[in-house]
């Protein structure tokens, strides 16, 4: 029988911790414990009935106690590094640091609810976070409760019966065929004219193309191998920097693109520079494992992807730099070349790949999509533009001089 601080007998499964100075309550059900704390013993009697009532009835697992912080650490480290990327890993970390922790990770993880979730992403859409970018965040969520359930700690998952609003997606930036002349123009004799060459030719990511080895080129075939992609990340173990070779995100990732003529001449004017920058730089020194490397820099190192937004960065603002001064002399409205990036690239290669009428399936193998409806979701504004096209030539059959034709048919006929 167990007393208050006051000497008066507390309900059945509560007791007074002094050291702690507070009072416990703890029952059983089906071989698991479930315990809870508090100053006022009444109002502890009342929780341990709520708590009981909801065990009882399956509306709450044995994770009482455990705040998301703490499950999100378990869920990261002792089960998703192990199958997982480094740079999944990193991504998982940098999306739950971000945007949940401050709003949710003290909260112990039965105590939150559907509806505090959709707060949490109703507040994303509000800020213009993109649809993608939320997803991302819900399926860790997601994941990390499913955890809870499967070790028993939950019996529901709160992301279940989410919506997810749809936010105004970034239109994706493609050059047009104006915009490429100018660009390679002004890449001309520039330690990055070949990568922006291939990138054009091929439509591989930035990751892809820094990661791109001589072994992948085959001259011979006129074939580019594509199986892996180079990242620069933190490393888990010892938290330093560097560059690593991963495998692409997906099996469809792992793919051959035919080489065009214009991308095999860059790739060979690329080895002719680099044994050029090799013989004539003093502290060139290649970097242990990556000697093999297509793109490197001045002195023999594996490129960033920073770098390769960098080279496209300087080449814009020369560009600008050009035409601010040529509106200045003909008195003309200035009118900037609009900002591109390394993506940009790809996504230009992919809307010249429809243009010329190239199969959807056949560009989603160049892309290394992992299926097809990828492939269209990002490029429906050509796919509309070509369909009008279509819609264009039966139009023809209709015009006026077959309707003409037609009309005097008839009359021969009667």
């Amino acid at each position: 029988m167990a007393i208050n601080k006051s000497g008066k007998v507390l309900p059945k499964g509560i007791i007074w911790i002094e050291k702690k100075q507070l009072y416990m309550g703890r029952f059983q059900y089906q071989n698991a414990t479930y315990t809870k704390y508090g100053k006022n013993w009444r109002k502890l009697e009342k929780e341990l009935q709520d708590l009981r009532y909801e065990v009882e009835h399956g509306l709450r697992g044995k994770g009482d106690s455990t705040s998301l912080n703490e499950w999100f650490d378990v869920w990261l480290n002792a089960y998703k590094r192990r199958v997982i990327k480094d740079s999944t890993y990193v991504r998982y970390k940098y999306l739950y640091e971000h945007y949940i922790q401050g709003k949710l990770g003290r909260r112990r993880i039965s105590n939150i609810k559907q509806i505090i979730i959709q707060k949490l992403i109703n507040e994303l859409a509000e800020n213009n976070y993109s649809t993608s970018t939320i997803r991302d965040i819900y399926d860790v969520l997601h994941s990390i409760f499913n955890l809870a359930i499967q070790n028993e700690s939950l019996v529901r998952n709160p992301c279940n019966g989410i919506v997810l609003p749809k936010t105004k997606e970034k239109e994706r930036r493609v050059l047009t065929i104006e915009e490429e002349r100018i660009l390679l123009e002004y890449a001309e004799n520039r330690l990055c004219e070949s990568l922006i060459k291939v990138a054009l030719g091929t439509g591989m990511r930035a990751g892809e193309l820094l990661g791109l080895t001589w072994q992948d080129i085959n001259f011979e075939t006129n074939e580019i191998n594509v199986d892996k992609t180079l990242v620069y990340i933190r490393d888990i173990k010892n938290g330093k920097y560097g560059f690593k070779f991963q495998t692409p995100k997906t099996k469809a990732g792992i793919r051959v693109i035919p080489m065009q003529r214009n991308v095999k001449e860059a790739l060979k004017k690329q080895k002719e520079q680099l044994d050029l920058l090799k013989n004539s730089t003093r502290n060139w020194e290649y970097a242990e494992g990556f000697e093999g490397l297509v793109f490197l820099n001045r002195t023999g190192k594996p490129r960033q992807g920073i770098d390769f937004r960098n080279d496209l960065k300087r080449i814009e603002q020369a560009i600008n730099k050009d035409r601010k001064k040529e509106s200045v002399e003909t008195r003309e409205a200035y009118t900037p070349i609009e900002h591109f990036h390394p993506h940009s690239l790809r996504h230009t290669f992919a809307t010249r790949c429809f243009e010329a009428g190239i199969e959807a399936k056949v560009v989603q193998n160049y892309l290394g999509h992992a299926s097809i409806s990828m492939t269209l979701d990002l490029y429906t504004h050509v796919s509309q533009k070509k369909a009008k096209m279509e819609m264009d030539k039966l139009q023809k059959l209709y015009g006026e001089d077959n309707i003409r034709n037609n009309v005097e048919l008839r009359k021969l006929n009667l």
